[in-house]
């Protein structure tokens, strides 16, 4: 496996002076193919697909569109496991490892990327991540609310498409949300799901390092995620905490139970590295247990249900080319994210009955699969700039030797993300309930020239590690969103084509109302102490989009909002969890799809309703507690047919 940045040559086809499209640029991503590239999993890869995704719906299914036909295909094998997992992401490692512990179960991981490569294992690269291979690429729709700066008025919403998903792309922030939040989940009539439900499945994850510096009583040790606090921090860092300090907010283990304060937060990683769900979930068992099979580069076209019965009893992929059929003694497992698990439901027949039929897709169950679409949004360019003196630049020959130090010792300013390391929680007018934020402060980085020249290329082509910057970029993100977007099918090409996102970001003014709140919220920092003797000082110059407006103005605020919107990657909310009352719902509280038997959604588009957090711990824990109940589903039937009460406990929670 080879890692492939994103392509600067194309993304910097226009004359620029920002230094991210300038050589020194191209040569560092040179340098780290060369060192990090490959994957330490690459003797398990089993090829890569051969099939051409640009090919057409029709063209596929041998000029038929009756999708849920019994036509046998140009099949090249045909398997049996007990259970199979689409999606080898946040949840469905998780999954796989915790079905494989039942000995007697047979469980394929499907994955439609490649293995984790080592440049994943660099804290401060995360942002190179993005838009190269192992990003799935996708972009929202044009709409008149949100992006409207951005090249076509579109966002991109990044996705992993490699083992880990989007584990293996992100900034690695563990947060879990508000307690009220889960609290919520089961007032909509989902019992089992209240915050003292689920803390035991965050906690059951954990190997937290920093116990018992955070509070014990939440925290677990021992469990296959690594949790920890970066060792390497700036004095920017250092600096912009007591500034958050001494704005008021006082500092916390924001995974206690107290959300409003800052902190220096807690990460998915291990001495300095790290830690996706694949490296903490598969690797340790990967060609140890003998029952669990991944297949990686398998691209899942649909599940195979039963059109009379309504039974999951397979999924069909493709791989080097060709069609595979693997079958499933006892459930199919969906687990391919909040954009495409629908997806993937739409085209087995499971969604909305009007839009499936314009496909000439087989309807088996109506459900209003793909709403409900929520996200964290947020923006840029709300600029603190940083003094020469703390400035963080560094040459390219600096550059190139801490890659260097960091590939021979996994230290120095790369084992960690900069300022990102930094979090607060605050409230607005507009939020009424105690204890409980509705802005959220993640703390970025960046070249403030490169900014200011050209805000959206910059943006772009964003390139640089983490640990070089000369600007604070303050975002609020927006934590309890109205606004409400879709998901559909491609028409062009439903099966392989990119489906269709409408996000709606801040359609709803509110949105809006709030967002812009919070950015006046965030310039008090600039009157600290701590950021005065620093020598911080907001950047005035108007950004382009907005220059019609007078700068720091309620209006000029609303219009970066809306120009410059930006996402924090935590989409949710496309197969609701609800009651069966619910008309809005897809699958129940056990994460059963309605209608359908043998076949669950588990990942974070069952969140009813997003959490005030970031969403990667939150959907390790829906994964975790999805395994339960699998487990208590079939391992309850295996004890009526004569499986010993005593063998089960082992099989639940001794085999490893």
């Amino acid at each position: 496996m080879s890692w492939v940045p994103q392509n600067l040559a194309e993304t910097c086809a226009v004359q620029t002076t920002i230094t991210t499209c300038q050589p020194p640029a191209f040569l560092f991503l040179q340098l780290v193919t060369q060192l990090f590239g490959y994957s330490l999993d690459s003797q398990y890869s089993s090829g890569q697909s051969g099939y051409n995704f640009g090919t057409g719906y029709n063209e596929y299914f041998g000029g038929t569109s009756d999708y849920n036909s019994d036509e046998q295909y140009n099949q090249q094998n045909t398997q049996e496991y007990d259970f199979i997992v689409v999606g080898a992401g946040s949840a469905g490692c998780v999954l796989a490892n915790r079905l494989t512990e039942i000995p007697q179960w047979r469980v394929l991981l499907l994955e439609a990327g490649d293995e984790e490569p080592e440049a994943a294992d660099v804290p401060s690269f995360a942002p190179l991540l993005q838009r190269s291979n192992i990003d799935w690429g996708f972009m929202t729709q044009p709409n008149p609310y949100s992006c409207l700066a951005r090249q076509n008025g579109q966002c991109a919403w990044a996705r992993g498409k490699v083992m880990g998903g989007s584990s293996t792309i992100n900034y690695m922030i563990y947060l879990r949300g508000n307690p009220r939040d889960y609290d919520e989940w089961a007032e909509y009539g989902n019992p089992g799901w209240s915050y003292q439900d689920v803390l035991p499945y965050f906690i059951k994850s954990e190997d937290n390092h920093d116990v018992p510096n955070v509070a014990p009583n939440v925290h677990g040790t021992g469990g296959y995620l690594s949790v920890e606090r970066f060792q390497y921090r700036d004095q920017n860092v250092i600096a912009m905490l007591k500034a958050l300090e001494e704005a008021g907010l006082p500092i916390y283990d924001q995974n206690s139970g107290h959300q409003i304060g800052a902190s220096i937060l807690q990460t998915t990683s291990r001495n300095g590295k790290r830690e996706s769900t694949n490296v903490a979930f598969i690797r340790p068992i990967r060609n140890k247990r003998k029952n669990l099979v991944i297949e990686t580069n398998a691209y899942a076209t649909r599940v195979l249900i039963n059109p009379e019965t309504k039974v999951a009893y397979g999924v069909e992929y493709v791989k080097n080319g060709k069609i595979v059929q693997a079958m499933a003694r006892k459930e199919v497992i969906v687990s391919c994210g909040t954009i495409l698990s629908p997806k993937i439901l739409m085209l087995s027949g499971v969604g909305p009955a009007h839009h499936l039929q314009n496909f000439g897709i087989q309807v088996l169950k109506d459900l209003p699969v793909g709403y409900n679409l929520m996200d964290h949004p947020t923006l840029d360019n709300v600029l603190f700039q940083i003094s020469n003196q703390t400035s963080t630049l560094a040459t390219p020959e600096e550059e190139a030797q801490d890659a260097i130090y960091y590939r021979e010792e996994q230290a120095g300013p790369l084992s960690s993300t900069g300022p990102l390391q930094l979090n607060a929680f605050v409230q607005t007018k507009y939020e009424i309930e105690p204890e409980r934020p509705d802005i959220q402060y993640s703390i970025d980085c960046g070249n403030v020239q490169d900014i200011v020249t050209d805000p959206i290329l910059a943006s772009t082509a964003k390139v640089t590690p983490l640990a070089y910057y000369d600007c604070f970029i303050i975002r609020s993100i927006l934590l309890n969103e109205i606004s409400r977007g879709v998901i559909k099918l491609n028409n062009t090409d439903p099966v392989f084509g990119y489906p269709i996102i409408y996000a709606n970001t801040f359609s709803q003014q509110i949105d809006v109302a709030k967002m812009v709140e919070g950015i006046k919220q965030s310039l008090n920092l600039l009157k600290t102490p701590a950021l005065q003797k620093l020598g911080v000082r907001l950047v005035t110059t108007p950004m382009p989009a907005c220059n019609q407006f007078t700068f720091g103005t309620d209006e000029y605020w609303a219009c970066l909002v809306r120009s410059y919107t930006g996402t924090m990657y935590h989409y949710s909310g496309t197969c609701k969890m609800g009651p069966k009352r619910d008309p809005t719902a897809v699958v129940d509280p056990q994460l059963r799809v309605y209608g359908i038997k043998n076949l669950r959604v588990i990942d974070a588009s069952i969140m009813p309703r997003i959490v005030r957090g970031n969403t990667n711990g939150p959907t390790m824990m829906i994964a975790e507690k999805g395994s339960d109940f699998i487990k208590a589903t079939w391992l309850k039937k295996k004890l009526q047919l004569g499986l010993s009460f005593k063998d089960m406990i082992r099989n639940l929670f001794f085999n490893k």
